[in-house]
Protein backbone atom coordinates (compact mmCIF):
# COMPACT_ATOMS: atom_id res chain seq x y z
CA UNK A 1 0.00 0.00 0.00
CA UNK A 2 3.23 2.60 0.70
CA UNK A 3 4.35 2.33 -2.78
CA UNK A 4 1.31 2.19 -4.44
CA UNK A 5 0.68 5.64 -2.03
CA UNK A 6 4.38 6.70 -3.39
CA UNK A 7 3.68 5.71 -6.81
CA UNK A 8 0.64 8.48 -6.73
CA UNK A 9 2.21 11.32 -5.59
CA UNK A 10 4.95 10.92 -8.68
CA UNK A 11 1.64 11.14 -11.15
CA UNK A 12 0.60 14.19 -9.43
CA UNK A 13 3.93 15.67 -9.08
CA UNK A 14 5.13 14.71 -13.18
CA UNK A 15 1.13 16.25 -14.29
CA UNK A 16 1.64 19.49 -12.32
CA UNK A 17 5.04 20.37 -13.95
CA UNK A 18 3.92 19.28 -17.76
CA UNK A 19 1.23 21.75 -17.07
CA UNK A 20 3.24 24.68 -15.65
CA UNK A 21 5.58 23.97 -18.46
CA UNK A 22 2.84 24.01 -21.37
CA UNK A 23 1.13 27.63 -18.88
CA UNK A 24 5.10 28.78 -20.01
CA UNK A 25 5.18 28.33 -23.24
CA UNK A 26 1.56 28.60 -24.47
CA UNK A 27 1.28 31.74 -26.04
CA UNK A 28 -1.73 33.57 -24.58
CA UNK A 29 -4.87 34.75 -26.84
CA UNK A 30 -5.12 38.16 -27.40
CA UNK A 31 -9.09 39.35 -27.34
CA UNK A 32 -9.71 42.81 -29.23
CA UNK A 33 -10.42 45.93 -27.03
CA UNK A 34 -13.59 45.99 -26.33
CA UNK A 35 -13.57 49.98 -25.61
CA UNK A 36 -11.51 50.99 -29.37
CA UNK A 37 -13.17 52.74 -32.03
CA UNK A 38 -14.38 54.79 -29.97
CA UNK A 39 -14.98 58.54 -30.47
CA UNK A 40 -12.46 60.81 -29.24
CA UNK A 41 -12.55 63.48 -26.57
CA UNK A 42 -14.23 66.87 -27.86
CA UNK A 43 -11.98 68.60 -25.23
CA UNK A 44 -14.84 70.66 -24.10
CA UNK A 45 -15.36 71.81 -20.66
CA UNK A 46 -17.90 73.39 -18.97
CA UNK A 47 -17.06 75.13 -15.35
CA UNK A 48 -18.70 73.64 -12.26
CA UNK A 49 -19.22 76.99 -11.39
CA UNK A 50 -22.66 78.38 -11.07
CA UNK A 51 -23.06 80.90 -14.15
CA UNK A 52 -23.60 84.56 -14.15
CA UNK A 53 -26.35 85.57 -13.20
CA UNK A 54 -27.15 82.18 -11.59
CA UNK A 55 -30.70 82.72 -11.31
CA UNK A 56 -32.91 85.09 -14.03
CA UNK A 57 -36.44 85.67 -16.04
CA UNK A 58 -36.53 84.16 -19.69
CA UNK A 59 -34.44 86.34 -22.14
CA UNK A 60 -31.77 86.95 -19.53
CA UNK A 61 -28.43 86.46 -21.15
CA UNK A 62 -26.59 84.39 -19.28
CA UNK A 63 -22.58 83.44 -18.77
CA UNK A 64 -21.09 79.90 -18.56
CA UNK A 65 -17.68 79.42 -18.24
CA UNK A 66 -16.35 77.37 -20.66
CA UNK A 67 -13.20 75.68 -22.85
CA UNK A 68 -12.99 73.77 -26.06
CA UNK A 69 -15.94 75.33 -27.78
CA UNK A 70 -14.42 77.41 -30.60
CA UNK A 71 -13.52 74.29 -32.85
CA UNK A 72 -17.18 73.25 -32.82
CA UNK A 73 -18.71 76.87 -32.68
CA UNK A 74 -20.83 76.43 -35.87
CA UNK A 75 -22.57 72.91 -35.20
CA UNK A 76 -22.84 72.89 -31.22
CA UNK A 77 -26.08 73.63 -29.15
CA UNK A 78 -26.46 74.74 -26.12
CA UNK A 79 -29.98 73.72 -23.90
CA UNK A 80 -31.28 74.29 -20.31
CA UNK A 81 -33.13 71.86 -18.75
CA UNK A 82 -34.02 70.12 -22.25
CA UNK A 83 -35.11 73.71 -23.28
CA UNK A 84 -32.78 75.32 -26.61
CA UNK A 85 -31.12 78.14 -26.32
CA UNK A 86 -29.90 81.36 -28.49
CA UNK A 87 -26.27 81.51 -28.21
CA UNK A 88 -25.16 85.10 -28.12
CA UNK A 89 -21.50 84.53 -28.23
CA UNK A 90 -18.38 81.81 -27.93
CA UNK A 91 -14.91 82.41 -26.66
CA UNK A 92 -12.12 80.59 -25.74
CA UNK A 93 -13.28 80.77 -21.56
CA UNK A 94 -16.81 81.04 -21.73
CA UNK A 95 -20.30 80.74 -23.85
CA UNK A 96 -23.29 83.34 -23.32
CA UNK A 97 -26.69 81.97 -23.72
CA UNK A 98 -30.22 83.69 -23.80
CA UNK A 99 -32.73 81.73 -21.54
CA UNK A 100 -35.21 80.53 -23.59
CA UNK A 101 -39.05 81.73 -23.33
CA UNK A 102 -40.02 78.17 -21.89
CA UNK A 103 -37.37 77.22 -19.39
CA UNK A 104 -37.23 76.06 -16.44
CA UNK A 105 -34.83 75.47 -13.53
CA UNK A 106 -32.16 73.01 -14.62
CA UNK A 107 -28.62 71.66 -15.82
CA UNK A 108 -27.33 73.75 -18.87
CA UNK A 109 -25.60 71.61 -21.24
CA UNK A 110 -23.36 71.47 -24.78
CA UNK A 111 -24.59 69.21 -27.87
CA UNK A 112 -22.07 68.56 -30.34
CA UNK A 113 -24.01 65.96 -32.44
CA UNK A 114 -24.95 62.70 -30.03
CA UNK A 115 -22.09 64.15 -27.69
CA UNK A 116 -23.03 65.98 -24.55
CA UNK A 117 -21.57 68.15 -21.86
CA UNK A 118 -23.24 69.15 -19.01
CA UNK A 119 -23.05 72.24 -16.95
CA UNK A 120 -24.01 73.64 -13.39
CA UNK A 121 -27.78 74.36 -12.73
CA UNK A 122 -29.38 77.87 -13.47
CA UNK A 123 -32.52 78.64 -12.05
CA UNK A 124 -35.31 80.16 -13.69
CA UNK A 125 -37.28 82.97 -11.71
CA UNK A 126 -41.29 82.40 -11.98
CA UNK A 127 -44.27 82.79 -10.32
CA UNK A 128 -43.94 79.16 -8.41
CA UNK A 129 -41.93 78.13 -5.65
CA UNK A 130 -40.36 76.31 -2.97
CA UNK A 131 -42.51 77.45 0.16
CA UNK A 132 -39.56 78.08 2.62
CA UNK A 133 -41.69 78.86 5.63
CA UNK A 134 -42.42 74.95 5.79
CA UNK A 135 -40.30 73.26 8.12
CA UNK A 136 -40.25 69.38 7.01
CA UNK A 137 -36.86 69.52 5.59
CA UNK A 138 -36.14 65.64 5.42
CA UNK A 139 -39.84 64.46 4.78
CA UNK A 140 -40.53 60.96 5.00
CA UNK A 141 -38.52 57.52 3.75
CA UNK A 142 -41.38 56.34 1.88
CA UNK A 143 -44.49 57.52 -0.25
CA UNK A 144 -47.12 59.24 1.47
CA UNK A 145 -50.41 58.40 0.27
CA UNK A 146 -52.41 60.74 1.88
CA UNK A 147 -52.65 63.79 3.54
CA UNK A 148 -55.64 63.96 5.76
CA UNK A 149 -56.54 67.60 7.20
CA UNK A 150 -57.44 67.91 10.72
CA UNK A 151 -60.25 70.73 11.54
CA UNK A 152 -57.72 72.19 13.44
CA UNK A 153 -55.30 72.96 10.81
CA UNK A 154 -52.61 69.50 11.48
CA UNK A 155 -52.40 66.88 9.04
CA UNK A 156 -52.21 62.99 9.32
CA UNK A 157 -49.71 61.89 6.78
CA UNK A 158 -50.15 57.94 5.64
CA UNK A 159 -48.17 56.08 3.21
CA UNK A 160 -45.30 53.20 3.68
CA UNK A 161 -42.90 54.94 5.22
CA UNK A 162 -41.34 54.04 8.65
CA UNK A 163 -39.25 57.68 9.67
CA UNK A 164 -39.87 61.17 9.13
CA UNK A 165 -37.52 64.08 9.50
CA UNK A 166 -35.14 61.32 11.19
CA UNK A 167 -37.66 61.41 14.35
CA UNK A 168 -37.98 57.70 13.64
CA UNK A 169 -34.68 56.24 14.55
CA UNK A 170 -35.05 54.61 18.05
CA UNK A 171 -39.38 53.84 17.67
CA UNK A 172 -40.25 53.74 13.96
CA UNK A 173 -42.94 55.74 12.93
CA UNK A 174 -45.13 53.17 11.10
CA UNK A 175 -46.95 54.40 8.21
CA UNK A 176 -49.14 57.17 9.73
CA UNK A 177 -47.94 60.23 11.75
CA UNK A 178 -48.84 63.55 12.42
CA UNK A 179 -47.82 67.13 12.18
CA UNK A 180 -48.66 70.64 12.52
CA UNK A 181 -49.70 73.16 9.85
CA UNK A 182 -46.09 73.27 8.95
CA UNK A 183 -44.96 70.02 8.58
CA UNK A 184 -43.36 69.74 12.10
CA UNK A 185 -43.75 66.04 13.61
CA UNK A 186 -46.85 66.18 16.52
CA UNK A 187 -46.38 63.20 18.78
CA UNK A 188 -49.79 63.69 20.22
CA UNK A 189 -50.72 60.93 18.18
CA UNK A 190 -50.55 57.70 20.05
CA UNK A 191 -50.40 55.03 17.38
CA UNK A 192 -47.46 52.72 19.07
CA UNK A 193 -45.40 50.87 16.50
CA UNK A 194 -48.14 51.89 13.56
CA UNK A 195 -48.78 49.22 11.12
CA UNK A 196 -47.17 46.71 9.64
CA UNK A 197 -47.99 47.18 5.38
CA UNK A 198 -48.37 49.96 3.59
CA UNK A 199 -51.29 52.77 4.55
CA UNK A 200 -53.81 53.86 2.25
CA UNK A 201 -56.92 56.25 3.28
CA UNK A 202 -58.04 57.29 5.97
CA UNK A 203 -61.01 58.91 6.65
CA UNK A 204 -62.79 60.24 9.43
CA UNK A 205 -66.63 59.89 11.62
CA UNK A 206 -67.96 62.98 13.25
CA UNK A 207 -66.94 61.27 16.41
CA UNK A 208 -63.83 62.28 15.93
CA UNK A 209 -62.69 58.12 15.11
CA UNK A 210 -61.19 57.26 12.04
CA UNK A 211 -61.15 54.10 9.84
CA UNK A 212 -57.64 53.60 8.28
CA UNK A 213 -57.40 51.19 5.11
CA UNK A 214 -54.41 49.68 3.06
CA UNK A 215 -52.99 46.48 2.91
CA UNK A 216 -51.78 45.41 6.96
CA UNK A 217 -52.37 42.67 9.04
CA UNK A 218 -50.91 44.20 12.21
CA UNK A 219 -51.94 47.92 13.90
CA UNK A 220 -49.44 48.09 16.78
CA UNK A 221 -49.97 45.25 19.43
CA UNK A 222 -52.52 43.90 17.31
CA UNK A 223 -50.44 41.43 15.83
CA UNK A 224 -52.52 39.78 12.36
CA UNK A 225 -55.43 40.45 13.63
CA UNK A 226 -56.52 43.18 10.78
CA UNK A 227 -57.90 42.29 7.74
CA UNK A 228 -56.41 45.56 6.13
CA UNK A 229 -59.07 47.86 7.64
CA UNK A 230 -59.64 48.99 11.30
CA UNK A 231 -60.88 51.56 13.43
CA UNK A 232 -58.89 53.93 15.81
CA UNK A 233 -60.02 56.09 18.34
CA UNK A 234 -59.30 60.17 17.74
CA UNK A 235 -56.29 60.23 19.60
CA UNK A 236 -54.43 57.48 17.39
CA UNK A 237 -55.20 54.04 19.51
CA UNK A 238 -57.06 51.76 17.56
CA UNK A 239 -60.82 51.21 19.28
CA UNK A 240 -60.74 47.90 21.05
CA UNK A 241 -63.36 45.38 22.85
CA UNK A 242 -63.11 42.25 24.88
CA UNK A 243 -64.42 39.06 23.63
CA UNK A 244 -64.71 36.04 24.88
CA UNK A 245 -62.60 33.35 23.53
CA UNK A 246 -62.98 29.00 24.04
CA UNK A 247 -60.89 29.50 27.13
CA UNK A 248 -60.70 32.92 27.99
CA UNK A 249 -61.00 36.69 27.73
CA UNK A 250 -59.08 38.47 24.59
CA UNK A 251 -58.82 42.75 23.56
CA UNK A 252 -59.24 42.84 19.95
CA UNK A 253 -60.14 45.39 17.38
CA UNK A 254 -63.67 46.54 17.92
CA UNK A 255 -64.34 46.89 13.98
CA UNK A 256 -64.32 42.93 13.19
CA UNK A 257 -64.42 43.49 9.27
CA UNK A 258 -62.46 43.71 6.51
CA UNK A 259 -61.27 42.06 2.83
CA UNK A 260 -58.58 39.96 1.49
CA UNK A 261 -56.83 42.81 -0.89
CA UNK A 262 -55.54 45.83 -0.85
CA UNK A 263 -58.29 48.71 -0.07
CA UNK A 264 -57.16 52.01 -2.28
CA UNK A 265 -59.93 54.30 -0.82
CA UNK A 266 -62.71 54.71 2.06
CA UNK A 267 -65.28 56.64 2.79
CA UNK A 268 -67.68 57.79 5.90
CA UNK A 269 -71.10 58.04 5.53
CA UNK A 270 -73.51 58.30 8.27
CA UNK A 271 -72.54 55.44 9.74
CA UNK A 272 -71.20 53.09 7.18
CA UNK A 273 -67.91 52.89 5.76
CA UNK A 274 -67.47 52.36 2.10
CA UNK A 275 -64.30 50.53 0.86
CA UNK A 276 -62.82 50.27 -2.77
CA UNK A 277 -59.50 48.50 -4.32
CA UNK A 278 -58.62 45.42 -5.20
CA UNK A 279 -60.19 42.21 -3.13
CA UNK A 280 -62.34 39.46 -3.91
CA UNK A 281 -64.03 38.96 -0.40
CA UNK A 282 -65.23 40.95 2.70
CA UNK A 283 -63.89 38.32 5.94
CA UNK A 284 -65.15 38.61 9.73
CA UNK A 285 -63.21 36.75 12.55
CA UNK A 286 -65.43 34.39 14.82
CA UNK A 287 -64.52 34.54 18.35
CA UNK A 288 -64.72 31.55 21.07
CA UNK A 289 -64.40 28.70 19.19
CA UNK A 290 -62.44 25.57 19.48
CA UNK A 291 -60.39 23.27 17.61
CA UNK A 292 -61.42 19.82 16.64
CA UNK A 293 -59.94 18.05 19.86
CA UNK A 294 -61.71 21.08 22.49
CA UNK A 295 -58.51 21.88 23.92
CA UNK A 296 -57.19 24.92 22.40
CA UNK A 297 -58.72 28.62 20.91
CA UNK A 298 -59.36 28.13 16.85
CA UNK A 299 -58.76 31.03 14.18
CA UNK A 300 -62.31 31.43 12.68
CA UNK A 301 -62.59 33.91 9.74
CA UNK A 302 -66.18 34.02 7.70
CA UNK A 303 -65.97 35.00 4.15
CA UNK A 304 -68.44 36.75 1.68
CA UNK A 305 -67.60 37.00 -2.29
CA UNK A 306 -67.40 40.84 -2.71
CA UNK A 307 -65.51 42.47 -5.69
CA UNK A 308 -63.56 45.47 -5.31
CA UNK A 309 -66.12 47.88 -3.25
CA UNK A 310 -67.82 47.28 0.00
CA UNK A 311 -69.84 48.97 2.56
CA UNK A 312 -69.60 48.17 6.09
CA UNK A 313 -71.65 49.25 9.30
CA UNK A 314 -69.30 51.07 11.86
CA UNK A 315 -68.40 47.86 13.99
CA UNK A 316 -67.36 46.18 10.63
CA UNK A 317 -70.59 44.21 9.77
CA UNK A 318 -71.41 43.96 6.03
CA UNK A 319 -73.92 46.47 5.43
CA UNK A 320 -75.73 44.12 3.10
CA UNK A 321 -78.12 46.64 1.38
CA UNK A 322 -75.25 47.66 -0.84
CA UNK A 323 -75.19 45.80 -4.25
CA UNK A 324 -75.69 42.46 -2.34
CA UNK A 325 -77.46 39.25 -3.87
CA UNK A 326 -79.34 37.34 -0.94
CA UNK A 327 -80.19 34.40 -3.22
CA UNK A 328 -76.32 33.61 -3.87
CA UNK A 329 -75.38 34.96 -0.59
CA UNK A 330 -72.71 37.39 -2.26
CA UNK A 331 -72.69 40.54 -4.08
CA UNK A 332 -73.08 41.35 -7.38
CA UNK A 333 -70.71 41.11 -9.71
CA UNK A 334 -69.51 44.51 -9.23
CA UNK A 335 -66.32 46.27 -11.21
CA UNK A 336 -64.92 43.56 -12.89
CA UNK A 337 -61.23 45.20 -11.95
CA UNK A 338 -59.43 46.89 -9.55
CA UNK A 339 -60.39 50.46 -8.62
CA UNK A 340 -57.28 52.93 -8.87
CA UNK A 341 -59.32 56.14 -7.11
CA UNK A 342 -63.28 57.30 -5.79
CA UNK A 343 -64.94 59.83 -4.87
CA UNK A 344 -68.21 60.02 -2.82
CA UNK A 345 -70.59 62.96 -2.71
CA UNK A 346 -72.11 64.61 -0.51
CA UNK A 347 -75.03 62.76 -0.92
CA UNK A 348 -73.62 59.32 -0.12
CA UNK A 349 -73.15 58.31 -4.16
CA UNK A 350 -69.98 57.10 -5.19
CA UNK A 351 -67.74 57.71 -7.95
CA UNK A 352 -65.31 54.91 -9.27
CA UNK A 353 -62.34 55.10 -11.79
CA UNK A 354 -59.73 52.82 -12.83
CA UNK A 355 -59.09 49.55 -14.71
CA UNK A 356 -62.57 47.70 -15.05
CA UNK A 357 -64.92 48.08 -18.35
CA UNK A 358 -67.75 46.27 -16.61
CA UNK A 359 -70.16 46.91 -13.08
CA UNK A 360 -72.54 44.30 -12.51
CA UNK A 361 -71.61 42.45 -15.86
CA UNK A 362 -72.49 45.89 -17.80
CA UNK A 363 -70.09 48.13 -20.00
CA UNK A 364 -68.79 50.91 -18.53
CA UNK A 365 -65.28 51.37 -19.24
CA UNK A 366 -63.43 52.82 -16.04
CA UNK A 367 -65.81 54.84 -14.57
CA UNK A 368 -69.18 54.72 -12.98
CA UNK A 369 -71.19 56.38 -10.46
CA UNK A 370 -73.21 54.49 -7.92
CA UNK A 371 -76.53 55.11 -6.13
CA UNK A 372 -76.15 54.63 -2.21
CA UNK A 373 -77.91 51.08 -2.76
CA UNK A 374 -74.23 50.04 -5.34
CA UNK A 375 -76.90 49.90 -8.09
CA UNK A 376 -74.96 52.10 -11.08
CA UNK A 377 -76.38 55.72 -11.32
CA UNK A 378 -77.48 56.48 -14.79
CA UNK A 379 -78.14 59.72 -14.57
CA UNK A 380 -74.36 60.21 -15.02
CA UNK A 381 -73.56 59.67 -18.31
CA UNK A 382 -69.99 59.39 -19.12
CA UNK A 383 -71.05 57.98 -22.75
CA UNK A 384 -68.00 55.09 -23.82
CA UNK A 385 -65.62 56.32 -21.01
CA UNK A 386 -62.24 56.23 -20.81
CA UNK A 387 -59.89 53.80 -23.67
CA UNK A 388 -57.42 53.21 -21.02
CA UNK A 389 -57.64 53.30 -17.40
CA UNK A 390 -58.20 56.08 -15.20
CA UNK A 391 -55.61 56.79 -12.56
CA UNK A 392 -57.00 59.57 -10.36
CA UNK A 393 -60.16 61.52 -9.74
CA UNK A 394 -60.60 64.70 -8.05
CA UNK A 395 -63.59 67.43 -7.89
CA UNK A 396 -63.51 71.24 -7.48
CA UNK A 397 -66.69 72.40 -5.41
CA UNK A 398 -66.21 75.89 -6.78
CA UNK A 399 -66.34 75.16 -10.22
CA UNK A 400 -68.08 71.91 -9.63
CA UNK A 401 -66.24 69.84 -12.16
CA UNK A 402 -64.21 66.58 -11.92
CA UNK A 403 -61.05 66.45 -12.96
CA UNK A 404 -60.00 62.70 -14.11
CA UNK A 405 -56.47 61.90 -14.90
CA UNK A 406 -54.57 58.70 -16.88
CA UNK A 407 -53.12 56.54 -19.89
CA UNK A 408 -56.32 57.28 -21.54
CA UNK A 409 -56.25 58.87 -25.46
CA UNK A 410 -59.95 59.26 -26.18
CA UNK A 411 -62.65 60.15 -23.46
CA UNK A 412 -66.82 59.16 -24.56
CA UNK A 413 -64.89 59.34 -28.34
CA UNK A 414 -63.73 62.35 -27.86
CA UNK A 415 -59.67 62.79 -27.92
CA UNK A 416 -58.37 64.07 -24.44
CA UNK A 417 -54.71 62.58 -24.05
CA UNK A 418 -54.92 61.49 -20.54
CA UNK A 419 -56.35 64.42 -19.00
CA UNK A 420 -60.35 65.57 -19.02
CA UNK A 421 -62.76 67.64 -17.00
CA UNK A 422 -66.52 66.22 -16.15
CA UNK A 423 -69.09 67.96 -15.44
CA UNK A 424 -71.32 66.63 -12.53
CA UNK A 425 -73.70 64.86 -14.81
CA UNK A 426 -70.47 63.14 -16.70
CA UNK A 427 -70.03 65.26 -19.77
CA UNK A 428 -66.95 65.94 -21.33
CA UNK A 429 -66.12 69.73 -20.10
CA UNK A 430 -65.69 71.02 -23.94
CA UNK A 431 -63.41 74.16 -22.96
CA UNK A 432 -60.48 71.76 -20.93
CA UNK A 433 -58.37 69.71 -23.27
CA UNK A 434 -55.08 68.11 -22.39
CA UNK A 435 -52.01 68.16 -24.69
CA UNK A 436 -50.96 65.53 -27.45
CA UNK A 437 -48.66 63.57 -25.21
CA UNK A 438 -45.86 60.84 -26.05
CA UNK A 439 -47.42 57.00 -25.96
CA UNK A 440 -45.39 56.15 -23.14
CA UNK A 441 -46.41 59.15 -20.95
CA UNK A 442 -48.91 58.82 -18.69
CA UNK A 443 -50.77 61.22 -15.92
CA UNK A 444 -51.19 59.86 -12.19
CA UNK A 445 -53.00 62.47 -10.48
CA UNK A 446 -54.30 65.75 -12.00
CA UNK A 447 -56.90 68.14 -9.57
CA UNK A 448 -58.23 71.75 -10.10
CA UNK A 449 -57.02 74.41 -7.94
CA UNK A 450 -59.47 77.09 -6.32
CA UNK A 451 -57.71 79.38 -8.29
CA UNK A 452 -58.97 77.89 -11.87
CA UNK A 453 -55.66 75.98 -13.00
CA UNK A 454 -54.82 72.46 -12.89
CA UNK A 455 -51.73 69.97 -11.11
CA UNK A 456 -50.69 67.70 -13.08
CA UNK A 457 -48.47 64.71 -12.18
CA UNK A 458 -47.28 61.76 -13.90
CA UNK A 459 -44.56 59.80 -16.29
CA UNK A 460 -44.01 62.27 -18.62
CA UNK A 461 -41.01 64.68 -19.71
CA UNK A 462 -42.49 67.00 -22.03
CA UNK A 463 -46.05 69.09 -22.14
CA UNK A 464 -47.29 70.14 -25.35
CA UNK A 465 -43.66 70.36 -26.70
CA UNK A 466 -42.19 71.93 -23.72
CA UNK A 467 -39.81 70.15 -20.93
CA UNK A 468 -41.77 69.59 -17.87
CA UNK A 469 -40.09 66.79 -16.04
CA UNK A 470 -43.19 64.73 -14.11
CA UNK A 471 -45.10 68.57 -13.04
CA UNK A 472 -46.96 70.90 -14.71
CA UNK A 473 -49.30 73.73 -13.92
CA UNK A 474 -52.26 74.41 -16.48
CA UNK A 475 -54.74 77.13 -17.51
CA UNK A 476 -58.34 76.38 -17.58
CA UNK A 477 -57.65 75.46 -20.70
CA UNK A 478 -55.15 72.49 -20.36
CA UNK A 479 -52.50 74.86 -22.01
CA UNK A 480 -49.19 75.27 -19.40
CA UNK A 481 -50.32 78.42 -16.94
CA UNK A 482 -47.30 81.09 -18.72
CA UNK A 483 -45.11 81.80 -15.51
CA UNK A 484 -45.78 78.89 -13.30
CA UNK A 485 -44.01 76.44 -15.25
CA UNK A 486 -40.37 77.02 -14.26
CA UNK A 487 -39.61 74.83 -11.60
CA UNK A 488 -37.08 72.22 -11.99
CA UNK A 489 -37.84 68.45 -12.48
CA UNK A 490 -39.51 65.95 -10.11
CA UNK A 491 -37.72 62.91 -9.10
CA UNK A 492 -41.36 60.90 -8.68
CA UNK A 493 -44.58 62.07 -8.93
CA UNK A 494 -46.64 63.85 -6.40
CA UNK A 495 -50.34 62.16 -5.98
CA UNK A 496 -51.78 64.59 -3.82
CA UNK A 497 -52.07 68.29 -2.69
CA UNK A 498 -54.10 70.48 0.09
CA UNK A 499 -54.36 73.92 -0.61
CA UNK A 500 -53.63 76.85 2.39
CA UNK A 501 -53.17 80.72 2.26
CA UNK A 502 -50.47 82.47 3.92
CA UNK A 503 -52.07 85.22 6.66
CA UNK A 504 -51.44 87.55 3.70
CA UNK A 505 -53.50 85.46 1.39
CA UNK A 506 -50.99 83.87 -0.85
CA UNK A 507 -52.13 80.56 -1.36
CA UNK A 508 -49.86 77.38 -0.80
CA UNK A 509 -50.14 73.84 -2.24
CA UNK A 510 -48.58 71.11 0.55
CA UNK A 511 -47.84 68.56 -2.00
CA UNK A 512 -47.06 65.04 -1.19
CA UNK A 513 -46.49 61.27 -3.00
CA UNK A 514 -43.32 59.28 -4.02
CA UNK A 515 -40.63 61.82 -4.55
CA UNK A 516 -37.26 63.01 -3.95
CA UNK A 517 -36.35 65.97 -5.64
CA UNK A 518 -38.29 69.48 -6.53
CA UNK A 519 -36.99 72.29 -8.19
CA UNK A 520 -33.57 70.49 -7.84
CA UNK A 521 -33.74 71.04 -4.38
CA UNK A 522 -34.01 67.27 -2.07
CA UNK A 523 -37.22 66.81 -0.50
CA UNK A 524 -38.87 63.56 1.20
CA UNK A 525 -42.22 62.82 -0.12
CA UNK A 526 -43.80 65.85 0.98
CA UNK A 527 -43.19 70.00 0.53
CA UNK A 528 -45.30 72.97 0.05
CA UNK A 529 -44.99 75.23 -2.62
CA UNK A 530 -46.07 78.89 -2.64
CA UNK A 531 -47.79 80.93 -5.98
CA UNK A 532 -46.61 84.10 -5.94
Amino acid sequence: MRRIYKYRNVLFLSGMCALLFNSCTKKDKVYDDPYAGGKPALGIQLSTDLPSPRLGDPGTTVTYKATGLLPFKSSLQFFLNGELAQIVSIDSNSIQVKVPENASTGIGYVTVGDRIVFGPVFRVNGKLGLDNTFKATVGSNGYISQAFPMPDGRIILTGGFSDYENKGAVKPLNRIVLTSKDGELDRSLQTGSGVSGNLNTIAAFPNGKMVIGGGFSTFDVHLGEINNMTVLNSNGTIDSMVVRTFLDRDTVPAFNGGVDGNVQRAFVHGNTITAAGSFNYYLQRVYGIADYRRKRDSLVTDSVRIKNVVRLFADGSLDSSFNYNFLLHRSNDGPNGPINDAFMTDDGKLILVGRFTKYNNEAVNNIVRLNTDGAIDRTFQTGSGADNPISSITYNDATRRYTLSGSFITFDGKVRNGLVMLTTEGAVDPTFKGAARNSEDSYSYAKQLSNGMVLVSGYFKSYGGVHRGHFALLDASGALAKGYNTTGDVDGIVTGVQETRTFSGQLQLLITGGFSKFDEQPVGNITRLLLK
